[in-house]
């Protein structure tokens, strides 16, 4: 893949940023890796730096062919359009997001266990990839039209799932929750704003802040004492 550009050079970046951008670049390269091959995987490399760092909007055919290692006509050959690439990005990248908790979650035996296994993934899933958690979590919602029906029947998937999980805790007297769904949205909210502030090689390692985050879930659900 390209060297990604920065506004400044490498030797005027803090060298914690330039730590944390390799690591990502690494592992949105492992991502692509395992879902796309050769041309295609460039440029959906390449489509992700660019929405990141300048919006869907502000990311030009041109800036994603160049990211890429690519000319423009190249990229057209593999996706019919911006749109059409930017929908394989948020797709594929809801998939793994989405699937981080689900997955998770459905682990444990009780509401409490799968709160907590479930929202440990996905916060340590929106760490390590930071990078394309950004991209599809942000850009994604300037895009509602019939063709992202995939994408977002998979969000509200998760956000119901996350529902199942209060509603049982609360009717077996697990949780104290005066508004479940207001307690959706804080949960997943805050997990999802892990990948706007993390930085890879920081202490925090992403499974720390997973742990972390499953302990501030827990309170957030009022959960009892006795249950934890």
């Amino acid at each position: 893949m390209t060297k990604t550009p920065h506004p400044r050079t490498d030797c005027e970046l803090p060298r914690a940023l330039v730590v944390d951008r390799e690591h990502a670049e690494r592992r949105l390269e492992d991502f692509w890796r395992e879902r796309a091959t050769g041309a295609s995987r460039k440029v959906l490399c390449g489509a992700t730096l660019a929405f990141v760092d300048r919006g869907y909007h502000g990311a030009s055919t041109r800036e994603i062919a160049a990211r890429s290692g690519m000319s423009p006509a190249a990229v057209y050959i593999h996706f019919a359009s911006k749109q059409e690439l930017f929908h394989r990005i948020a797709l594929d990248g809801h998939v793994a997001s989405t699937g981080a908790f689900s997955d998770a979650a459905r682990q444990g035996a009780d509401p409490l266990t799968q709160l907590r296994l479930g929202v440990a993934s996905f916060a340590t899933w929106n760490a390590e990839m930071n990078l394309l958690s950004r991209s599809i979590e942000y850009e994604v919602r300037l895009h509602r039209g019939p063709e992202f029906a995939d994408v977002w029947t998979l969000r509200r998937g998760v956000e119901e799932h996350v529902l199942q999980i209060l509603r049982a805790g609360c009717d077996e007297g697990v949780f104290r929750i005066a508004d479940v769904e207001w307690t959706k949205i804080m949960i997943l909210s805050a997990c999802v704003d892990v990948a706007r502030w993390y930085r890879h090689g920081s202490s925090r390692t992403p499974t720390s802040i997973g742990f972390q985050y499953a302990e501030l879930a827990t309170t957030l659900a009022g959960a009892t004492p006795l249950s934890r």
